[in-house]
């Protein structure tokens, strides 16, 4: 259509998908002590466009952990909620566009095993930033790849509270729901 496109970045839009990140951690934990390790998560997401390029909404994270040091296996599973506020930069009816992504992180891990027997929880908070592209595949549908970083800080059972610091990178699919906008091109 000559003149006319479709904004699927646009005030009353849904935007509902996941991700999958690839990340390199280190953390500094109890008496000054490191872990690295590379990880691989998965986070659906759902949110809401509340202005024409700027949504806001919750992710949900889900992370299952096995871990052997010296024969002695630990299992932690992690539950972590992301409110989340995304820009997109480039005009609404782009076919491709950049976006920044930020968030707060509240999370739960339970521990088993290594360092607690019986199971034993902690709680950890932070913050997470990530930008990319979004390459949008149809008028609903958009790829997108991040670079992003993110810092938590964990209860630790009253010891030195963990600090972990992480680089990602990622890939994942949005879809935009909502009733088809017309833009007239002036």
């Amino acid at each position: 259509m000559a003149g006319k496109a479709f904004t699927q970045i646009s005030r009353g839009q849904f935007l509902l998908g996941g991700s999958i990140r690839f990340e390199s951690v280190k953390e500094t934990y109890y008496l000054n002590d490191t872990y690295q390790s590379t990880d691989i998560f998965v986070s659906p997401a759902i949110g809401y466009f509340v202005l024409n390029k700027l949504a806001a909404g919750l992710r949900v994270d889900l992370s299952s952990y096995k871990l052997n040091i010296s024969n002695v296996e630990q299992k932690s599973t992690i539950i972590v909620l992301r409110p989340f506020v995304r820009y997109y930069f480039l005009p609404v009816a782009s076919k491709i566009n950049a976006f920044l992504d930020a968030g707060y992180l509240l999370g739960k891990r339970k521990w088993e095993g290594f360092f607690s027997s019986p199971a034993d929880t902690d709680k950890s908070k932070g913050f997470q930033v990530s930008a990319g592209p979004s390459i949008f595949l149809t008028e609903q549908i958009a790829l997108e790849f991040t670079i992003g970083y993110r810092h938590t800080t964990s209860d630790n059972w009253g010891l030195d509270p963990d600090k972990a610091s992480t680089l990602s990178s990622g890939f994942g699919l949005q879809i935009h729901l909502g009733k088809k906008k017309k833009q007239r091109n002036s």
